[in-house]
């Protein structure tokens, strides 16, 4: 089967419960009406079920080559990349000063989404090349951004993150590289690995944005800068000219994303990889963070649109597949199965929170970027807070939902002619993605929690039990989120008031609990996303489909919040059950 995109609750999510109207009164978006968005959505969905998923499956398959003069994508991506760019969607969030259409992220977020269910291989390209254009826009000159942003924005030029060396992974402080001044550039010697996208034939130039140590730099982490490295010299022209000191040495066979080249990358075989400084010296970690919390939320919209691509295909084989028999003794689909109904109901509950979860923090973004002061402050505190659970409980979700999918469709699903297993193989690197999710854990509990004294939490938390509250009365299915969202408040909270006294005496205590903490978050945001969801629900037209909200709203509450208790009590646990280094595991 083909991806069919969830337009109608994409839309729901974006105008009542995202903050799409925030967004709108921001004098930057003044013109984003409703038909605005609804004509994006329209046409993403089309070309993504049109164009990008019949590519999915034959690209797995064929994959990749490194061939004597380049990286070869599978046959037909290099067309669908040149009609992306000729379409406009590579430039649809690009700054409008650089020729991009300024729509604003929450909008993004949703073409996104459909771009991973479709064909993530595919998506993240250019899902790379936006975070690196939002990387050149808050930190590069404006001569390098002259030189680098508008084929950037157009799609014309690719772009990637080039951070990780093989003595170097998610510790950055031993990164070897070297930068050394070349009169009004630098040249680059080094190798990096894992560089997704980092070599191909459907773009004509890949910029990479290059982590490395000038000379005389300080040691560890604080003293590595960035800088924009073209795979081909670019003219005065400004057309791209002779290859750059920077080839593909090898590309990974991986678990799944076959046809998305995963390569080593040696700098400086002759002269040096010829590129421009990007922000200030030694301040390269900051400024590669604008484009790796970038990617961390497009991690988890692409997570999230492999997980809604799993459940299609899992909920249409429940329909189809007859087998077993009914009450009354009649052969039914095994969507008549109680724990078939379980299964997908449990994809379903956890798909649409993480949407809820997803845009709202693209539209937090959008407010911190476009509003002055105290609003965009706060905005900026909320986008931050998220972020880290966008990335890893949406990614987390996103594999146990493609896991149910590969069970639901029994002995098929582990076969590689269902659609289930691909999503599954696909789907597993976003955990590990732009920082592992025990480190996205550690990040949201002891920076965004611990260190800002839990302000921002705590907003969040005040904002929540607002819209627990207005779950009191009515229909009972919306009492019982209300109660099951007002108990896990309850439980982040003591969680939250335990860790900010044992994470200042315990050193383990913040690596030993942040992952189950980090659960807890995002079960808990999922509810205050469900019960904004309610909230909303007469905005529905149809009222089959407010009546599945309100079932599958009941579900979550039922089924997956009891999760938030077992989440809690591990953070109560503290450290003392996870053995210390001195002592034996096995």
């Amino acid at each position: 089967m083909s991806y069919v995109a969830p337009l109608d609750h994409m839309r729901f999510i974006l105008e009542n419960t995202a903050g799409l109207d925030r967004v709108r009164a921001l004098g930057a978006f003044a013109e984003l009406t409703p038909d605005v968005v609804e004509a994006v959505l329209d046409g993403a969905a089309r070309f993504a079920g049109d164009v990008l998923a019949p590519l999915n499956a034959p690209g797995d398959r064929t994959g990749a080559k490194l061939a004597s003069d380049g990286v070869v994508t599978p046959p037909g991506f290099r067309e669908a990349y040149q009609r992306y760019v000729a379409d406009g969607w590579n430039s649809l969030g690009g700054p409008a000063d650089y020729g991009g259409q300024g729509m604003p992220f929450a909008v993004q977020a949703a073409t996104i989404e459909m771009w991973g269910a479709a064909n993530m291989s595919f998506a993240l390209c250019p899902e790379l090349g936006s975070g690196a254009i939002a990387a050149l826009v808050a930190h590069a000159s404006e001569a390098v951004r002259a030189r680098y942003l508008p084929k950037m924005v157009s799609g014309e030029w690719s772009g990637t993150m080039c951070l990780t060396e093989p003595q170097a992974g998610s510790d950055l402080s031993t990164v070897t590289t070297r930068a050394e001044p070349d009169g009004d550039a630098w040249r680059l010697t080094g190798r990096k690995i894992f560089i997704t996208w980092g070599e191909h034939d459907m773009a004509e130039n890949i910029i990479h944005l290059v982590l490395a140590r000038a000379p005389n730099a300080p040691s560890g982490i604080k003293g590595l800068s960035l800088f924009a490295v073209p795979r081909y010299s670019i003219g005065d022209d400004g057309r791209p000219g002779a290859a750059n000191d920077i080839r593909c040495v090898s590309i990974e066979h991986k678990m799944g994303l076959h046809a998305s080249p995963t390569c080593v990358l040696a700098l400086g075989d002759g002269p040096g990889a010829r590129g421009h400084l990007v922000g200030p010296l030694h301040q390269g970690i900051v400024c590669m963070f604008t484009m790796m919390n970038h990617m961390r939320l497009g991690v988890g919209l692409h997570a999230l649109g492999i997980a809604e691509r799993a459940y299609q295909v899992a909920a249409l084989h429940a329909r189809e597949r007859v087998q077993g028999r009914d009450a009354g003794g009649r052969p039914t689909a095994i969507l008549g199965h109680a724990d078939v109904r379980r299964m997908l109901l449990t994809m379903k509950a956890q798909i649409q929170a993480a949407r809820g979860l997803c845009y709202a923090a693209a539209a937090a973004l959008d407010v911190a970027h476009h509003a002055d002061g105290e609003p965009g402050a706060v905005a900026q505190a909320r986008a931050d807070l998220l972020t880290p659970i966008v990335k890893a409980w949406c990614s987390d979700m996103a594999i146990e939902v493609t896991s149910l999918a590969i069970q639901v469709l029994g002995g098929m699903g582990f076969i590689e002619d269902a659609a289930a297993a691909q999503c599954y193989r696909d789907v597993r690197i976003t955990a590990i993605y732009e920082g592992t999710n025990g480190i996205q854990a550690q990040d949201l509990l002891g920076r965004k929690v611990l260190k800002d004294g839990a302000r921002a939490l705590n907003a969040l938390l005040d904002e929540m039990r607002v819209a627990a509250a207005a779950l009191g009365g009515g229909d009972v299915r919306a009492a019982a989120l209300g109660r099951a969202l007002a108990e896990g408040i309850g439980e982040l909270e003591d969680a939250t008031q335990l860790a900010l006294a044992e994470g200042v005496r315990d050193p383990e205590f913040v690596g030993a609990t942040a992952v189950a903490y980090l659960a807890l978050a995002g079960l808990v945001c999922g509810a205050w996303q469900w019960a904004r969801a309610l909230a909303s629900a007469q905005a529905m037209p149809d009222p089959r489909a407010r009546e599945a909200l309100f079932d599958t709203a009941a579900f979550y509450a039922a089924q997956l919040m009891p999760r938030a208790s077992a989440n809690a009590a591990v953070v109560r646990a503290g450290s003392s059950p996870v053995a210390r280094p001195d002592r034996e595991l096995v």
